[in-house]
C-alpha cells in the first residue's frame, strides 16, 4: 500500500436521525488511499484534551463533544481520568480552555460524560450509523490537541468484527465494542474511533499496549443509549443476561447450515457465549435464538442492547427462544 497516497473517496448518504436531532451522513467507502490529513483537519474541533489534576499530579486524555443544549456541551471521555475530588480542565483544539463539571460516570462501559459552558461555538461530532460499520473497513483513530506539546496524535488501521466485551473486571455486562488494529497511545484514550469520513464509530476506552496493537472503543450505539440514561438520570441503568450474542441476520449460509438454522430467519440473534456462575446459566444454552423480550421482537443485538437499558438488575424478563428449532418462554431475573 502506498502509505503517501492522496484520499480520494466516493461516499453514498443516507439520513437517519443524529443526537441533536440533525440527520446523520451514512458514509459507505468505495474508493481510498491512506492520506487523512483532511478528514484529520475537518473533526479537530470536536475533539479535545482534558486535564484532571489532583494532590499536585496531572493526567490528561481526550475527549469528544458528543451533543450541546444551549449553552451546555456535552463531552464523552474515559471514566479514567474522573477522580474524587480532581479539578477538571477541558482544551480545546484552539487551545481554549474550560472548566468541567462531571455529569455522570459509568465505570461498568469506562466512559464519563462531562458538561462544559465554554462561552463560545462548538462543533458536535457527527456520528456513523451502527448497522453500517463492517469487519474490514479502514478507520482513524484521534487524540486530542495537548496543552504542552501542541500536538495532536492520530492513528489508521483496519476494524475488526463489531461485537461484544465485559470492559469492567467482574462486570456481567457485555458492552458493544470494535476493535482496531490502529496505534493508540494513552493521551488518546477518551477519543474517537471514526470512519475515513470523519463520523463516530466509537470512544476509545483502552489503548493498544506492546504485543496487542489492538485498540478497543465503545460503539456509537451504546454511546447513544448511555447519553439518553446519563441526561434523564444522571447515571446508567440496565439489566444484564451475562451473555455474548450475535445477529442471525448477520450469519452467512454456511453458518446457518452449520448450527441448523433456517436460512430464511432473519431476526433474533444466537447466544454464543454464557457467564458462568449467573441465573442464566441455568436457563440459558448456547446455541439458543432468542426471538422476543416480554414480547418485543429482538430483531438484532443492539435491540436486545436497547431492551436491556430500559430494565434494571432484579428485573425479571420472559424471553421467547428457539433451542434445536423449538420455540420455548422462558424466565429470567436480570443481573
Amino acid at each position: 500500500m502506498a502509505w503517501n497516497a492522496i484520499l480520494t473517496y466516493q461516499v453514498f448518504s443516507n439520513s437517519p436521525r443524529q443526537n441533536d436531532g440533525s440527520d446523520v451522513t451514512e458514509n459507505v467507502v468505495v474508493d481510498y488511499s491512506t492520506d487523512l490529513s483532511e478528514m484529520a483537519d475537518n473533526v479537530r474541533a470536536s475533539i479535545v484534551t482534558v486535564m484532571a489534576r489532583s494532590n499536585g499530579l496531572r493526567h490528561m486524555c481526550s475527549g469528544i463533544i458528543f451533543a450541546e443544549e444551549e449553552d451546555d456541551v456535552f463531552i464523552f471521555t474515559s471514566d479514567q481520568i474522573v477522580s474524587d475530588g480532581a479539578e477538571l480542565t477541558v482544551y480545546f483544539d484552539s487551545s481554549a480552555a474550560a472548566e468541567a463539571e462531571v455529569a455522570a460516570v459509568d465505570s461498568v462501559t469506562g466512559s464519563a460524560l462531562l458538561k462544559v459552558r465554554p462561552g463560545f461555538d462548538v462543533t458536535v461530532m457527527k456520528l456513523a450509523a451502527a448497522d453500517v460499520i463492517r469487519q474490514g473497513e479502514y478507520a482513524a483513530v484521534m487524540g486530542g490537541r495537548s496543552p504542552v506539546t501542541n500536538s495532536a496524535p492520530v492513528s489508521f488501521g483496519v476494524i475488526s468484527q463489531p461485537g461484544q466485551r465485559r470492559i469492567a473486571a467482574g462486570s456481567l455486562w457485555f458492552s458493544s465494542i470494535i476493535d482496531c488494529d490502529a496505534v493508540s497511545i494513552q493521551e488518546m484514550t477518551g477519543g474517537p474511533l471514526m470512519n475515513v469520513g470523519g463520523q463516530l464509530l466509537g470512544m476509545i476506552v483502552s489503548r493498544s499496549v506492546s504485543g496487542d496493537r489492538m485498540t478497543c472503543a465503545l460503539s456509537v450505539a451504546e454511546m447513544q443509549l448511555l447519553y439518553e440514561e446519563f441526561k434523564a438520570d444522571g447515571r446508567a441503568s440496565r439489566g444484564s443476561l451475562g451473555i455474548s450474542v450475535r445477529p442471525v441476520a448477520d450469519m452467512l449460509p454456511y453458518e446457518k447450515s452449520e448450527r441448523d438454522i433456517r436460512l430464511d430467519l432473519l431476526t433474533g440473534v444466537l447466544v454464543t457465549y454464557i457467564a458462568e456462575n449467573t441465573e442464566t446459566e441455568t436457563i440459558l444454552h448456547t446455541g439458543d435464538i432468542l426471538v422476543s423480550m416480554d414480547g418485543e421482537e429482538i430483531t438484532d443485538d443492539d435491540a436486545l442492547r436497547t431492551m436491556l437499558y430500559s430494565h434494571a438488575a432484579g428485573d425479571t424478563v420472559v424471553l421467547s427462544i428457539l433451542r434445536k428449532g423449538e420455540s420455548q418462554e422462558v424466565s429470567v431475573v436480570l443481573e
